[in-house]
């Protein structure tokens, strides 16, 4: 094979590559719209806490305000989190990968609360969560 055959070969190889994706590409930064929460997924989020969708009923130990339950469960409306700073990317994390052993309370947490959720109903749902002790965020600013 010559040289130009070669070049060519290559530059076949890199079109296609370059055309159909295969080349692996940088992660892309998460869009403006992705990290605010809009009074829908708040309400959303809402409606999966109270077990009307997505399978979920977080409400069945951390009460229907989110107040919790003495002993068992904390309250999340205090404004005090005892595994982490309460942000919603914080609340996300602990819904996904739930509470193995409780700092203050005999109570456990399984990831999503043991209901079958999307990563959007678990969005959703620390959209709510965040809303509990935060009112700018029901109308969506966090």
């Amino acid at each position: 094979m010559n040289t130009r055959h070669f070049r060519t070969l290559l530059g076949g190889i890199y079109l296609a590559t370059v055309t159909s994706g295969w080349a692996q590409r940088p992660a892309a930064a998460p869009s403006r719209s992705d990290t605010l929460m809009r009074p829908a997924m708040v309400a959303r989020g809402d409606s999966i806490f109270h077990g009307m969708l997505g399978g979920g009923s977080c409400s069945g130990c951390h009460g229907v305000g989110g107040t919790g339950v003495p002993g068992l469960t904390p309250d999340m409306t205090s404004g005090k989190w005892l595994n982490g700073d309460g942000s919603f990317a914080f609340i996300v994390e602990i819904i996904e990968r739930g509470v193995p052993h409780s700092k203050q309370t005999t109570g456990m947490m399984p990831p999503k609360g043991g209901a079958p959720l999307e990563h959007a109903d678990v969005r959703a749902v620390a959209a709510y969560v965040y809303s509990l002790t935060r009112p700018k965020a029901r109308s969506g600013r966090p």
